[in-house]
Order: structure tokens, then sequence, then C-alpha cells
């Protein structure tokens, strides 16, 4: 006992000596011993899948730009709404995750590690972090309403919706994003309210996303229904298009497993985490979501490397052109 106290004495002034200013490293009421050993084994862990991740991010999300950029193919407007995803997703692999990895190497070869830690400190890494996690679950969000107006609302979408629209969508993104960074770097809100204002926005486009996606399918399955059964002996003749049943189905399976690896990324994974930060900043008043913080990171890598996957792999013309950007065509 005598051991374990001098132990968490140590580490209490390791933790002051780094502290510069910044919050208290540790949740009170749990043994920083075993808090100590958590974070620096999440550290040994995690670092070095989020190096894999973030050059997976940077390597298919700029390959996908540069095609994109070198022209010849039609910039629809949902198509424009995944270039300002795949943006941040580039942001996020090439200045996000270089940054974050200079504090956590550093921490690995100090052995010293804290859930609070000076990183947060750094302005540029606040700025990084904050505006690419919602630039990225904003863009998820107008990309999810917009494939469910595509589906639910086939003509009027294609007759009313213009490129301007989706321009607008996207600079709505990134203006409410830097805001709320703003707000948050300019400490003109309180840090506990502001942090509950974060959480709730994640919140709100997790849900929102889910919500939606979950509706499309929804609608795109009820309608391949329907096609199908008119496309029966008794059914009317424009039914009988194999054409049209076969791209509509291809495009259910395409779209359910989008919805599944959406839902479980979302719904399982960056839900929880946002809620644990509002129950900690609102309810209970500790800072348990410290214990959180280890997950932020890898959680967002992973989300920014399946993005491109999800997104981009299916469209037949971003294919040609990055294999023409590979080929040095």
């Amino acid at each position: 006992m005598a051991n374990k106290n001098a132990s968490e004495v140590e580490i209490s002034n390791h933790t002051a000596d780094h502290q510069d200013g910044g919050r208290s490293c540790f949740t009170p009421g749990i043994s920083q011993t075993l808090q100590h050993d958590y974070f620096y084994y999440t550290n040994v862990v995690f670092a070095p899948v989020i190096t894999l991740l973030g050059i997976w991010s940077v390597l298919s999300n700029g390959s996908v730009l540069i095609a994109i950029l070198r022209g010849g193919i039609r910039i629809r407007p949902g198509f424009l709404l995944l270039c300002s995803l795949t943006l941040t997703d580039l942001l996020w692999g090439g200045l996000v995750t270089p940054l974050y990895l200079r504090f956590r190497i550093k921490e690995i070869i100090e052995s010293y590690v804290c859930s609070n830690r000076s990183d947060w400190d750094d302005p540029l890494m606040t700025v990084s972090f904050f505006v690419c996690l919602f630039g990225t679950v904003g863009s998820l969000a107008v990309i999810s309403l917009d494939r469910y107006l595509a589906v639910t609302k086939a003509m009027w979408y294609k007759v009313s919706v213009k490129l301007w629209h989706a321009c607008l969508e996207c600079v709505g993104v990134w203006l409410l994003s830097t805001f709320i960074v703003t707000a948050k770097i300019t400490r003109i809100v309180p840090q506990n309210a502001i942090e509950a204002v974060e959480a709730c926005f994640v919140i709100i486009c997790a849900c929102f996303i889910i919500i939606f996606q979950v509706l499309t399918l929804y609608a795109l399955h009820k309608y391949n229904n329907t096609v199908a059964q008119d496309s029966g002996p008794a059914g009317p003749a424009q039914g009988n298009n194999p054409v049209n049943g076969s791209v509509t189905a291809s495009l259910e399976r395409k779209l359910a497993v989008t919805t599944s690896w959406v839902v479980g990324e979302l719904g399982l994974v960056l839900l929880p985490c946002a809620i644990v930060v509002i129950i900690s900043k609102i309810f209970i008043k500790l800072p348990v979501s410290m214990l959180m913080e280890p997950l932020y990171f890898p959680i967002s890598s992973l989300i920014s490397s399946v993005n491109p996957i999800l997104y981009h792999r299916r469209n037949p013309q971003i294919r040609e052109c990055v294999s023409k950007l590979f080929k040095c065509q």
C-alpha cells in the first residue's frame, strides 16, 4: 500500500512538472497508477495505428482530389459535397495527424503520459483538430440529406437542386465549424460550456446522419420492391426494364454497405464518446471524459480513412481518373 501511494505521489509530481498551467491530468477517485498505465499503453498501441491510417488518408484522399482537379469528371451537387468531405479527410491525415503524433511520440520517449495533455494548449493543434472533426461530421450530415432527397424526390432533385446549393451547404459547414472553434480558442464562452456544445454538435450530426442513411436505404428498398412487383407478368410494360432494376438493386447493395459502416462508426463509437463528454460536463461534474481522450484520434482517423473507400471507390469516373493518375497518363 505504501509503494502504491509513493508511486501515485511520484506520478502527481511528474504531472505537475509538465502541466504548465493546463488542467488536471487525472480523473479524481481512480488510481493514478492505473490511469498512467492506461494512457501509456494506449499511446504505444494507437500511435502506430494512427500513423498508418494517416498515411492511407493522405494517399487515398489526395489522389482523389488530384484526379478531380485534373478534370474530366462532371461536377454535380452531390459530388461537390463529397469533395468537401474529401478535403477535410485530407487535412486530417496531412495536418492534424502529424501534429498529434509529435506529442504522443514525445510522451512515449519521456515516459510521461496524461489524459489532458499539452497538445490541447497548442492553438494550431486545437484549431485543426476540431475544424476537421466538425467539418467531417457536418459534411456527412449534408451528404446524407442530399442522398435522401435524390432518392425520394428524384425528379424534383434533378430539376431544382443546383451546384450553388451544394456550395452554400459546404460553406455553411465550414463556417459553423470555424465559429465553434473560434469560440473555444478565444474563450469567450466558458470551457465546460463550449465542450458541451461541441459534444452536442457531434451528437446531433451523428443522429441526423444515421436517421437519413437508414431512411434513404428504406426508400430505395421500397422502390426496388415496387419495381420487382411491376415487372411481373401482370405489371405495366414500362416496369419490364431489367437494366433499371439491376441498376437500382446494385445501388441498394452499395448503399447498404455504406449505411452499415456509417451507422457502426457513429452509433457504436463516436456517439458514446460524445455522450460521455456531455454527462461529465453537465450532470456529474467530473472529468471522466478525460478517459475517452485516447480514443478520439483512432476513431476520427478510422472515419477519415474509410470515407474515401465508401464514397469514391465505387464511382467508375473516380476509379478511372485515379488509375490514370497512378499510371502517369
